[in-house]
């Protein structure tokens, strides 16, 4: 059933913007006050599915939860005329990442570090509301042309995991990420994922915005998943003009291991504004060195009556029995 035509509360649904997966966009009007709206269906046919609606109600709840510029703002939840499950949302305009890639390749320099620091602030917010998104790829974020530039939009928060939730819950049956994209923790078990893996993958976002591919690929899941846990990055890839502080910044995100990694977002946009990128973190405490004891120091004799080393006749017996061997070697024959 199309919901054009119809209204949604005080909604009146003007036409279809786009149809994913699991739900339909469209363009809607508020008639009082002549503003316009996108509104999210769930597709009829998952209207009983549990899980699914979980995972729908999960994305509007974490999207109304975080509210910053960076993230679609969520202004209400409804039901449709047919029964359908609404998000009513901003209506954004512009492409997705991925169509700007496809379209125009990697950003200029210039152009990619002030977007790098906008998506980077934008999942710092989420964090800090205890949002880890899981599921970031181009698809997922937005570009919007405006009077300063272009501004980006995070998307789709529909597996997104609320670190300490109670009634608001991970969808626990959906894919937990895109191979491209996952940290290697992701692959191994989805209950280690925390904020380091978003980290991961808007390192990964970072390194497609600047050279027009994502740094690990395979031919299938299984050769991606090989790449992420044993290639390294391919630093040499990103543009020579990139400073090298943001060169570093990328290689410290892309780390393996999420206790290497760089520990938050909030660090990324600093380091991206100019603050220096602080060490890694120690791997273990220092092994100490013993101070010398000043009475033990210089090498002593054998004390009177101590056997004294005696390795050098061990040696030359050695040489006696294979000198003997081959004078015997050379007489039998």
């Amino acid at each position: 059933m199309s919901l054009v035509g119809s209204m949604v509360g005080r909604y009146r649904v003007l036409r279809l913007l786009g149809e994913g997966g699991m739900a339909r966009v469209f363009v809607a009007e508020d008639p009082d006050v002549g503003r316009q709206v996108a509104i999210k269906a769930l597709l009829p046919e998952y209207n009983k599915h549990g899980s699914m609606l979980e995972r729908f109600m999960n994305e509007a709840k974490t999207m109304g939860r975080i509210r910053h510029p960076g993230v679609v703002d969520v202004f209400d939840v409804m039901i449709g005329p047919g029964g359908e499950l609404c998000i009513i949302m901003e209506l954004l305009s512009g492409q997705t990442l991925r169509e700007q890639l496809w379209k125009q390749g990697p950003f200029p320099v210039p152009d990619a570090l002030p977007l790098m620091h906008q998506l980077a602030d934008a999942l710092a917010a989420a964090h800090a509301h205890r949002v880890v998104h899981r599921d970031l790829k181009p698809e997922n974020i937005f570009v919007v042309p405006d009077a300063l530039g272009m501004r980006l939009k995070v998307l789709d928060f529909g597996i997104a995991k609320v670190m300490d939730a109670e009634n608001v819950k991970t969808a626990t049956t959906a894919q937990m990420g895109t191979a491209t994209y996952m940290a290697p923790e992701q692959f191994r078990s989805a209950k280690l994922v925390d904020h380091r893996a978003d980290i991961y993958a808007v390192g990964c976002l970072f390194f497609e915005m600047l050279t027009g591919k994502p740094p690990f690929t395979g031919r299938n899941l299984f050769e991606q998943m090989n790449a992420h846990l044993n290639q390294p990055v391919p630093l040499e890839r990103l543009p020579p003009q990139l400073p090298p502080h943001v060169r570093d910044l990328i290689g410290r995100m892309l780390v393996k291991d999420r206790d290497q990694r760089l520990g938050s977002l909030a660090e990324v946009t600093a380091i991206l504004s100019g603050a220096p990128l602080p060490p890694p973190p120690s791997a273990g405490p220092a092994p100490t060195t013993p101070r010398p004891d000043p009475t033990t120091s210089a090498p002593r004799p054998p004390a009177s009556g101590a056997p004294a080393d005696r390795s050098w006749i061990w040696a030359l017996l050695a040489i006696l029995v294979v000198g003997v061997g081959v004078a015997l070697t050379i007489a039998l024959t």
